[in-house]
């Protein structure tokens, strides 16, 4: 079973509109866990109704926690684009478990069942890679299923803590299950948010990890403007209208600025991405290769036909960045009106109309040069699934990263994308949950006396206190292909229509 993008950060003191998403209330911490107990009954039930057990993997597909999300320091949040090392992150995920018991002590009682905890690094939570964030994690969970095995000896306790500890494993890129199955969080084929070498994503700086643009939007930019949800595209990608009224409704008569964390947030993402840009290195990346075959058990040769699939990060593409962040007619317009009023100044009076030709230019600039939707950047994602597959002769193929649930059965094949669990609302006082329903993904494996195991399952959501299949359950016929669940643009397609009612 997989889950993904819960975003869990440091919960926001107050109880204010700014960063009302992060504030205690609004956190899915409780949701998530009220979800896991459910989920080990399913088992159990399970267990008492068949002849075995049944064991549970439980994939937490990357974006489980959000480093780059302010720190919160003597109750005031901080902004902060501190470096991404172990000597920052142990102390802001100390910070984050301290402030989500609720979630690591249902993880403690999905390990103390006996089940399986798989951590995913995602671009948010890339710091999993860092054998000391990896250590404490492990330590947090392992502890919470020691409260929940109550009952046990304290002489098993050194014991105890080995075996519990085997259960919680971390996967730096992606995670292969023996029965062929792939999940990973889908973040590498989208090219703002990226790692040349996901298996060790450091920069020039040994042991502090790459900015992508992604991150560094996140930091210097989103987080900054506290009115929007970074986790609702919706809320931050507005028309001039639209931000305009925004700016009037929350800061006109505030000491903050929108456009201020804005030019000042733009400006400093390009320059860190032209400041720490890291070309390719092929010792680099045949160490990264051979890490993820050690660490997943994958073929080598898969491993890099797997890799060849990478989006090259957005540092090689500059002027895609400029344009994402509207710096690029930002400097066309002022560059226009400076021409204009030097051509107004100079020029005879007669020829003053063709001062207009320099705010046309960028008119045409804008018609020429379309900025790239981000449902494309999505869709993206969405396909590299099926590139995938082939790389690994897998039987299923598990993406996040885009928060757009999705499911189909194609030729036999699962694809599926695990959605979010984010705090996601409509409205800045957050009243109006984006989601009544969450997203998962359940696989389930049945061995087949002399053939590969069947799977079975697809996308489910959680609602109301139960599981309800939103996906055909088993593989449609050879050559057919089950109804999907998901197709983009978001907020569009039948799973997130059911998701949302």
């Amino acid at each position: 079973m997989a889950i993904s993008d819960i975003h869990l950060c440091e919960l926001e003191p107050g109880d204010g509109l700014w960063m009302r998403y992060r504030q205690a209330p609004y956190s899915p911490d409780s949701e998530v866990a009220a979800m896991l107990d459910a989920l080990r009954d399913e088992m159990r039930q399970g267990t008492a109704r068949g002849a075995g057990r049944d064991e549970l993997t439980l994939v937490l597909n990357g974006d489980v926690f959000d480093f780059d999300a302010p720190r919160v320091i003597d109750q005031q949040s901080v902004f902060h684009d501190l470096p991404r090392s172990a000597e920052h992150a142990v102390p802001a995920i100390e910070a984050i478990l301290a402030d989500h018991p609720v979630f690591i002590e249902a993880l403690g009682r999905v390990v103390a069942d006996g089940h399986t905890v798989v951590f995913i690094s995602g671009n948010h939570d890339v710091q999993l890679t860092l054998p000391e964030v990896r250590d404490l994690v492990r330590a947090r969970v392992v502890d919470a299923a020691l409260a929940a095995q109550s009952d046990a000896p304290p002489s098993s306790a050194p014991h105890a803590r080995a075996t519990l500890g085997a259960r919680v494993v971390f996967r730096a890129w992606f995670h292969k299950t023996p029965d062929g199955i792939i999940v990973e969080h889908g973040n590498q084929y989208d090219a703002y948010c990226s790692y040349r070498y996901p298996m060790v994503p450091f920069g020039r700086n040994p042991g502090e990890i790459q900015p992508t643009m992604g991150s560094l939007v996140c930091r210097l930019l989103v987080s900054r403007m506290g009115y929007f949800n970074p986790h609702v595209d919706a809320s931050f990608m507005l028309s001039a209208f639209g931000y305009f009224a925004h700016w009037a409704r929350y800061y006109m008569f505030s000491s903050r600025s929108l456009a201020g964390a804005w030019a000042l947030g733009a400006l400093r993402t390009l320059l860190e991405l032209v400041r720490r840009r890291e070309p390719e290195r092929r010792a680099r990346l045949r160490e990264c290769l051979a890490a993820a075959a050690q660490e997943t058990g994958a073929p080598l040769r898969a491993v890099a036909r797997h890799a060849r699939l990478f989006a090259p990060p957005a540092e090689d593409r500059l002027g895609l960045v400029a344009r994402e962040l509207w710096l690029d007619r930002a400097a066309l317009a002022l560059l226009a009106v400076a021409v204009a009023l030097v051509w107004l100044l100079l020029a005879p009076l007669w020829l003053a109309p063709a001062a207009l030709v320099a705010p046309a230019a960028l008119i045409v600039y804008e018609r020429l040069v379309p900025k790239l939707p981000l449902d494309a950047t999505w869709q993206r994602v969405s396909r590299a699934a099926r590139h995938v597959a082939r790389a690994h002769r897998a039987r299923a193929v598990v993406f996040g990263h885009t928060h757009t649930p999705e499911g189909t059965w194609e030729g036999g094949l699962f694809f599926g994308n695990t959605g979010s669990w984010s705090a996601a609302f409509e409205d800045v006082a957050c009243t109006k949950p984006i989601f009544a329903a969450r997203p998962l993904v359940w696989l389930r494996s049945e061995p087949v006396a002399g053939s590969a195991a069947r799977l079975s399952g697809g996308l489910v959501t959680w609602k109301s206190g139960r599981f309800e299949a939103l996906t055909a359950s088993v593989p449609p016929p050879a050559g057919q292909r089950s109804e999907p669940h998901g197709a983009h643009p978001p907020l569009q397609s039948p799973a997130t229509a059911a998701l949302r009612t």
